[in-house]
């Protein structure tokens, strides 16, 4: 066995062997990855048909949402707005209740006084005397400063005032 013509030979009918094997395993794998290969044909067409309506149906969708997102801040605005008027109207109308609940109260307790006062007897009633109202002391009267003016020629018909001298 120290002959290399055999041992060639029997090199080359492992290695044939090797390939048939190869070629027997990688048929079907081939037949698979041909199947593969237009199951994405068939998908890469479907995709290039349907993604443009897509994304323009997904930008559209985008601007309405923009523009409810505006509205939507629009009427949270305003329902705070409204929110404070109501919160503005009920605390008006506690302060309201305050002053309505004070005034029946004081009018509940002026009736129950002139009541009491109405049902008791006569005879038990207090007759006060009124007495005059205390004088107040007078302002002494304001003096204007009234400078002393020459006799006037004018006659006058105070008897108080002294008769004046023509003399020439």
């Amino acid at each position: 066995m120290t002959n290399p013509v055999i041992w060639l030979g029997l090199s080359i009918l492992l290695l044939a062997i090797g390939l048939g094997v190869l070629v027997c395993v990688s048929v079907p794998t081939l037949i698979g990855l041909a199947r593969a290969a237009r199951s994405a044909e068939k998908f890469f067409d479907t995709l290039d048909r349907e993604l443009p309506r897509t994304l323009e149906a997904m930008r559209h969708t985008g601007n309405d949402l923009r523009g409810l997102a505006g509205d939507m801040t629009d009427g949270v605005s305003s329902a705070s707005n409204i929110v404070q008027q109501v919160d503005r109207g009920l605390s008006d109308v506690r302060q309201q209740a305050d002053q309505a609940k004070r005034a029946t109260r004081s009018v509940a307790a002026g009736f129950t006084a002139a009541w009491r006062v109405l049902t008791k007897p006569t005879s038990s009633r207090k007759r006060k005397k009124r007495r005059p109202p205390t004088a107040r002391p007078e302002k002494p009267p304001e003096t204007a400063y009234k400078p002393t003016a020459a006799p006037s020629t004018e006659k006058s018909s105070d008897s108080t005032l002294e008769p004046r001298s023509n003399s020439r």
